[in-house]
């Protein structure tokens, strides 16, 4: 039996259990923290291995700097409107209110004014920031530490190299407590169902959504629109061309493990030169996650929401911004999100056990966030194709005249 399936039934059984019982049981509350513990646990060396690496890569000098810059700026451009596109249909929906959940602390740590917070982000000892937790601090320091990486050339090979292999660990190890999701997913459910009944299914259904809405638009107005006036492709074409993808990413939920899926039809169905999709798709399924972003600011409202807790305009700017650095930080692989999130809410004040009355429905949202993922990096590829291929006949242009 495929993954996602047993967690999709843990999903149904866990809500039929609370259901029925009507209570939440402390063991299964035990087992569903510690779950999410166990995911939370390896967040900060991802963040740190997987930032270096990916500024290394893409800064590294036998790139070609031209395609690199440009398919940068494709990734920080539709990840920003995924994420207004985000904070627009959280808003309008407002899944999460009328909950009524209970924070004490829920104005403790958003009262701080937008300069703390911005200078709040630099650390004084990066192994503090890991240990207490703070990522947007080792967003900050991996930021830097890849740019004097990068200064270092051949010198700086050794440690590039040790980077990647812890990255490659990291991963592993999430892979490992994946396997442990329909267990969690149904302890988590079971707990929340029983505690709060049918009103939180409907919640989770507004709230799963709200992620849907977000999605299906930045699928069939940015990826669309990209496609047919940047790249000059037929929309049928792209989406039909990309389907063995498509599929795969909706089984595995995970962007890396998608990426030779996705090379394969890039260059063969929509005819991107082997070199463009090798390294417009690489780049893109470590930093290019327009779902991920989604999800992450349609949790995060909707957290706030069920606690009651009105978030300032200062809180929302760093909301963006630490949606956006989380992102693109973000590893591509089934669970990310869930970690990814302590990173949203540490940084405006929301409560971290907030996380637990999305976590059991996470892999819904994240099959289709995945799909989003990917067809961005291949957008991306056909639109520096399209651009690389006007260069090219400029400069036969240029040449003969």
């Amino acid at each position: 039996m495929k993954p996602w399936i047993k967690v999709v039934i843990a999903l149904f059984l866990g809500s039929v259990f609370g259901l029925y019982t009507g209570k939440s049981y402390p063991i299964l509350e035990r087992i569903g923290q510690v779950f999410i513990d166990l995911l939370k646990m390896s967040v900060g060396l991802i963040v740190l291995s997987s930032i270096i690496t990916g500024i290394c890569h893409i800064s590294c000098p036998a790139k070609l700097k031209r395609i690199g810059l440009r398919s940068l700026l494709f990734f920080l451009s539709t990840t920003m409107i995924a994420i207004l596109n985000s904070l627009l249909v959280s808003f309008w929906i407002r899944p999460g209110e009328g909950l009524g959940m209970i924070y004490p602390k829920k104005t403790a740590q958003i009262t701080a004014s937008m300069m703390d917070q911005i200078f709040a982000l630099f650390p004084s000892n990066p192994f503090a920031s890991l240990s207490s937790g703070n990522i947007l601090q080792v967003i900050v320091f991996a930021t830097f530490f890849a740019c004097a990486l990068l200064s270092c050339k051949e010198k700086g090979e050794p440690v590039l190299k040790f980077f990647e292999s812890l990255m490659e660990v990291m991963i592993r190890l999430t892979q490992i407590v994946m396997r442990l999701a329909p267990i969690g997913v149904f302890a988590l459910m079971a707990s929340s169902i029983g505690q709060m009944g049918l009103e939180l299914l409907q919640k989770l259904f507004f709230y799963l959504c709200c992620n849907y809405i977000a999605l299906g638009l930045q699928l069939c107005i940015v990826y669309s629109f990209a496609v047919y006036f940047l790249a000059n492709l037929s929309i049928v074409k792209f989406y039909k061309g990309m389907k063995d993808a498509v599929i795969y990413a909706l089984s595995t939920c995970s962007s890396s493990a998608t990426l030779p899926i996705s090379l394969e039809c890039v260059r063969t169905n929509l005819g991107v030169p082997k070199e463009i999709a090798g390294f417009v798709l690489s780049i893109g399924s470590t930093i290019n996650m327009n779902g991920a972003a989604i999800g992450q600011i349609s949790c995060a409202l909707f957290i706030a929401q069920a606690y009651g807790i009105d978030l300032p305009f200062s809180s929302l700017l760093l909301l963006i911004l630490s949606t956006f650095l989380s992102a693109v930080g973000a590893a591509g692989i089934p669970g990310a999100s869930i970690m990814m999130m302590s990173i949203i809410l540490n940084a405006v004040g929301l409560p971290l056990e907030g996380i637990l009355l999305v976590a059991g429905v996470d892999r819904l949202r994240e099959m289709f966030s995945t799909v989003v993922n990917v067809l961005g990096d291949a957008v991306a590829a056909v639109y520096v194709a399209k651009k690389e291929q006007e260069v090219v006949e400029y400069s036969k242009k240029f040449a003969l005249s």
